[in-house]
C-alpha cells in the first residue's frame, strides 16, 4: 500500500509563546506543521482555543436553522420542536464537556442558535418579539446550563460508575458546613485556560450541589434530580 504522505500532519498543542520547532518523519517523509485538526468531531487547534470549533458548529447550526424554516413549513411547534432537538442541537451540544466556553462572545454565538431556533418553532420573526417570553413559553434551558449539566453528568460518571484513579480529584481535608460529603478540593489555576477547563470549573459546580443531588444513589436519579429547576 502506497504512502501519502500528505494525508498525514502534525498537530502540536502548547501555549508557549515560543515552542520548540521540531520535524516528525514518517517513512522517511517530514510530515506536515498544521494549526488545527478536526479529531473524533471536534475541531482542536495548535493553543487549544475552541473558538474555531465554536464558529464551525454555530455555522453548521446556522444552515440547518434554514434549511428547516424552508423546508418545514407547517404550523405545529411540536413537529418543529423535534426538529431543532434533533437536527440542529446536537450539533451545538456534541462533546461540549471537551470544549464548553468561558469566553462571553463564544457563550453568546452558542445561544444566538436557540433564539434562531425559538423563533423558527413558534414562527415569530418579528423584531418587537420576546425571545426570552418564547424561550420560557417552551420551557427551553439556555445551552450554557445544559453544558453545566452535562458536565456534571460526566463528573457523576466518573466518581461512581467508573473506576478511575484520578489524582485531581481529592476529598477536602476538612469538611466544612456547605459542603456536601462528595466534595472535592478546588483545583487551582494560574490562567483562565486552565480555571475553566473540565476540572477545575466542573469541580467548584459540584461543590455547588444541594447533597440530595451529589449523594444520589443512581445515575437516572441524579440526572431527574439536577434537571429540575432550581427555586
Amino acid at each position: 500500500m502506497a504512502f501519502h504522505p500528505d494525508k498525514c500532519n502534525v498537530l502540536t498543542i502548547t501555549r508557549k509563546k515560543k515552542p520548540i520547532d521540531h520535524a516528525y518523519l514518517l517513512h522517511n517523509q517530514v510530515l506536515q506543521h498544521v494549526t488545527s485538526a478536526k479529531y473524533l468531531g471536534v475541531t482542536l487547534n495548535s493553543e487549544m482555543d475552541f473558538g474555531q470549533h465554536i464558529n464551525t458548529i454555530t455555522n453548521k447550526a446556522s444552515s440547518t436553522i434554514g434549511f428547516l424554516r424552508r423546508n418545514l413549513n407547517i404550523g405545529s411547534i411540536k413537529v418543529k420542536t423535534e426538529a431543532y432537538q434533533t437536527y440542529v442541537r446536537p450539533t451545538v451540544e456534541y462533546a461540549s464537556t471537551v470544549w464548553d466556553p468561558h469566553d462571553k462572545n463564544d457563550i453568546r454565538r452558542l445561544e444566538m442558535v436557540q433564539r434562531r431556533s425559538a423563533r423558527f418553532v413558534t414562527n415569530r420573526y418579528r423584531n418587537r418579539s420576546s425571545v426570552g417570553e418564547m424561550l420560557k413559553t417552551l420551557n427551553w434551558k439556555s445551552l450554557e446550563e445544559r453544558r453545566r449539566e452535562a458536565r456534571l453528568v460526566m463528573m457523576y460518571k466518573m466518581t461512581n460508575l467508573v473506576a478511575i484513579d484520578n489524582q485531581r480529584l481529592v476529598p477536602p481535608r476538612r469538611l466544612s458546613r456547605n459542603m456536601h460529603p462528595k466534595s472535592f478540593q478546588t483545583i487551582s489555576a494560574c490562567s483562565d485556560y486552565r480555571k475553566w477547563s473540565f476540572f477545575p470549573g466542573t469541580v467548584r459546580d459540584w461543590n455547588s450541589l444541594p447533597p440530595d443531588i451529589a449523594t444520589a444513589g443512581s445515575l437516572e436519579s441524579f440526572k431527574t434530580q439536577l434537571a429540575k429547576p432550581s427555586v
